[in-house]
C-alpha cells in the first residue's frame, strides 16, 4: 500500500468515527433540554388560604392535603398570615404543626406566600406603614382647636330629578349609556323624590355596560367621599361606583353590594361609598352603574359628594404633616403653634372622622384663621385594599422577623412573594426623596425581600406573582393611584426569581415574555371556573414555554371539586 493510499484509508476511517460520534451526540438529548422537559411539570401545586383560626378549619386543610397527595399534587401554596408568624399563639402553632405533619405524610411541600405590599403587609403592626397620598384640606381655628367644617359638594342633578325623556340632564359633559335602550327614567321605584335611573338590557352589550358618568372639577389634591344608593332585582353583574382621573387612571372603586357577582341577586336600596384623592389638575370622572351585566335590573338614586377633612393622617418621617396660613405664605411650627391629639389611624375604614389640631397658648395661629393643612393619608381601593410603603426602612425589619419565624417553623426550600396589584405606590415623601423611578422602587423592594430569604436559606427558590413585572399586565404607567411608571421593573429583580403568570387571556404573551428575559416561569391556572378547559390551555402553554417549572390549581373561592381532575391532568406521563 502506498503512503497516499494509507493516508486516504486513515482519513476515511476517521471520518466514519467522527460521523458516528456526531450522530450519537445528535441523538442524545442535551442535559439542559432534558431538564427543561422534565421541569415543565416539576411543580404541581394547589393554592389554599387558611389563617389557623379554628380547629375545624385545620381539619379541612388536612383533608384537602390528603386528597391532593392521592393525585400526586406535590405543593401547597399556603396563605396563612406568615407576615406575623413570629406572633402565632399556642393554639395557632398546634394547628400549624398538625397541617405540617399531614403535608409531610402526603408528600406535599408547603410553600409560604407572604409580604403583600399591595394588600398592606405589616400595617397591622404599625398602621403608619401604609403608603400615603398627599392631600390638602382646610381647617379653621376655634377656641384652641383647628377643626374641619364639613363641605358638601353639589353634583349636578345628583338627585336624578331633571330629565329630557329618558336622558338624565346636567351631566357636566359626561354621558349616560344608551338612553331608552339600556338606561331609563323610572318614576315608580325612586328612593327619594320622583325619579330614579334604571338600567337593564345590558346583556346585549359586549361589555355589559349600563353607566352614568359626571365630569367634575374639584379641589386639587382634596380627599372626597362619593356616595350612591343602589337597588337590584334579579341582577347579575357588577354594580360599582368608581372615580377616574382625566387621563383614565382608576383612582378608586367600591365593592359590589352583594357577595357573588356571578349569581342573580335581589336587594333593596343600599348606600355604596368610595373615597378618592383628586389629582393635581382637579379633574374627576365619576362613574356609577353596571359592568359585566347580563341579567335583571339595577336602579341608582341620590348620588352625593362631600370633601373629607383631616382624615387618617399618617405620622411617619416619610409622610409629614405641615400647617400653613391659607395663602401658604407662612408655615406654622409643630409643638409651638400646633400639636396633634392622641389618636390611632384606621387605614382600612372609609368613614373616619376628621382630626383636629390642638392650638396651645402662645400659638401664632389667630382665632378664626383658616389654615391650609398638607398631609398624607392611606388610599382605600375597593372595599378595604390599602398598600404599604416600599420606602420605609421599618418594614424591612418586620420582614426579617417574620422570615426568621418561617425558617424556624418550616425551613421551606420554596418561598412565594405576594407582590401583586400594588395600586398605590410612589406617592409619599419617603418615595419621592429617593430620586428613583417607581420601577426601581418596586425592583428594590423585591430584591430586598429576596435577599432576606437568601440570607436565611441560600439554596431556596423564590417565586413571585407576575402582574407587577409584566408589561402585558399591570407593569405600566397610570396604574390606579400610583405616581410614576412601573415599566421596566423586571430589569431590577434577580433573574433566578420564578415568575408565576396568572392572567389567562395573556398567558401566551406573558410566559413568552418572561422566558425571553431569562426568567423561569409557572402557570397559575383554574381561577374558579366550572370546568378544566382553561387549565388544559394553560398546560399547552406551560409545556411549550422554555424554563416553565410547573402549574398550579389556583382557587380564591375554595372550590376544590375539580382538584382531582386537575391532578390527573397534570401528572407526569411515564
Amino acid at each position: 500500500m502506498t503512503r497516499s493510499t494509507l493516508f486516504s484509508a486513515i482519513f476515511r476511517a476517521a471520518l466514519v468515527v467522527v460521523a458516528a460520534v456526531f450522530v450519537c451526540f445528535a441523538l442524545t438529548p442535551r442535559a439542559d433540554a432534558a431538564e427543561d422537559a422534565s421541569d415543565s411539570m416539576r411543580d404541581r401545586w394547589f393554592y389554599l388560604s387558611y389563617n389557623l383560626n379554628d380547629d375545624q378549619g385545620a381539619d379541612w386543610v388536612v383533608s384537602i392535603i390528603e386528597r391532593a397527595g392521592k393525585v400526586q399534587l406535590n405543593g401547597m401554596l399556603w396563605a396563612s398570615q406568615w407576615d406575623r408568624a413570629d406572633e402565632w399563639n399556642d393554639a395557632e402553632l398546634a394547628r400549624f404543626h398538625k397541617i405540617k405533619s399531614a403535608a409531610e405524610k402526603a408528600d406535599v411541600e408547603i410553600i409560604p406566600i407572604l409580604w403583600s405590599i399591595g394588600y398592606g403587609t405589616m400595617i397591622g403592626r404599625d398602621p403608619n406603614l401604609a403608603e400615603g397620598a398627599r392631600a390638602v384640606t382646610t381647617l379653621g381655628a376655634r377656641n384652641g382647636r383647628a377643626v374641619y367644617e364639613e363641605e358638601r359638594v353639589v353634583i349636578p342633578n345628583g338627585d336624578m330629578e331633571e330629565w329630557d325623556g329618558a336622558q338624565l340632564l346636567s351631566l357636566n359633559g359626561g354621558f349616560q349609556d344608551r338612553p331608552n335602550v339600556v338606561s331609563f327614567r323610572d318614576q315608580k321605584n325612586a328612593r327619594n323624590g320622583k325619579s330614579a335611573l334604571k338600567f337593564e338590557n345590558y346583556g346585549d352589550d359586549k361589555n355589559g355596560h349600563g353607566r352614568v358618568m359626571w365630569r367634575l372639577d374639584l379641589q386639587p389634591e382634596g380627599v372626597y367621599q362619593a356616595s350612591v344608593w343602589m337597588k337590584g332585582k334579579d341582577f347579575k353583574g357588577r354594580a360599582l361606583l368608581q372615580a377616574y382621573s382625566s387621563n383614565g387612571a382608576q383612582l378608586s372603586a367600591s365593592p359590589v353590594p352583594f357577595k357573588n357577582d356571578k349569581e342573580a341577586q335581589t336587594f333593596d336600596w343600599q348606600e355604596i361609598k368610595v373615597n378618592f384623592r383628586v389629582p393635581k389638575d382637579g379633574k374627576i370622572l365619576l362613574y356609577a352603574g353596571v359592568w359585566d351585566g347580563t341579567e335583571g335590573a339595577l336602579w341608582l338614586d341620590d348620588i352625593t359628594l362631600k370633601r373629607n377633612g383631616f382624615t387618617n393622617p399618617l405620622r411617619r418621617a416619610g409622610a409629614p404633616i405641615r400647617v400653613f396660613s391659607e395663602d401658604r405664605q407662612k408655615e406654622y411650627e409643630q409643638g409651638k403653634d400646633w400639636s396633634l391629639p392622641d389618636f390611632k389611624i384606621r387605614p382600612h375604614q372609609k368613614d373616619v372622622e376628621s382630626q383636629s389640631l390642638i392650638l396651645p397658648e402662645g400659638s401664632a395661629i389667630r382665632e378664626n384663621e383658616r389654615l391650609r393643612v398638607e398631609y398624607y393619608f392611606p388610599i382605600i381601593i375597593g372595599s378595604s385594599q390599602v398598600s404599604a410603603c416600599m420606602s420605609e426602612p421599618e418594614i424591612y425589619e418586620y420582614f426579617k422577623k417574620s422570615a426568621d419565624a418561617v425558617v424556624k417553623l418550616l425551613n421551606p426550600q420554596k418561598w412565594f412573594l405576594s407582590m401583586d396589584e400594588i395600586r398605590c405606590a410612589g406617592t409619599c415623601e419617603a418615595c419621592h426623596a429617593r430620586g428613583i423611578s417607581l420601577a426601581e422602587i418596586l425592583g428594590d423592594c423585591i430584591t430586598r425581600q429576596y435577599e432576606i430569604i437568601k440570607e436565611r436559606s441560600p439554596n431556596a427558590s423564590v417565586y413571585i406573582w407576575s402582574d407587577m413585572l409584566d408589561p402585558n399586565h399591570n407593569c405600566h404607567d397610570n396604574y390606579y393611584s400610583c405616581e410614576g411608571d412601573y415599566s421596566g421593573a423586571w430589569k431590577f429583580v434577580p433573574k433566578d426569581i420564578i415568575v408565576s403568570c396568572w392572567w389567562y387571556d395573556m398567558r401566551e404573551k406573558s410566559m413568552e415574555f418572561f422566558s425571553s428575559q431569562g426568567f423561569k416561569t409557572q402557570g397559575a391556572a383554574y381561577y374558579d371556573t366550572d370546568d378544566l378547559e382553561g387549565c388544559k390551555d394553560w398546560l399547552v402553554t406551560c409545556k411549550k414555554t422554555p424554563g416553565c417549572v410547573g402549574i398550579m390549581y389556583t382557587t380564591w373561592q375554595k372550590k376544590y371539586d375539580l382538584m382531582e381532575g386537575f391532578g390527573e391532568l397534570v401528572q407526569p406521563k411515564e
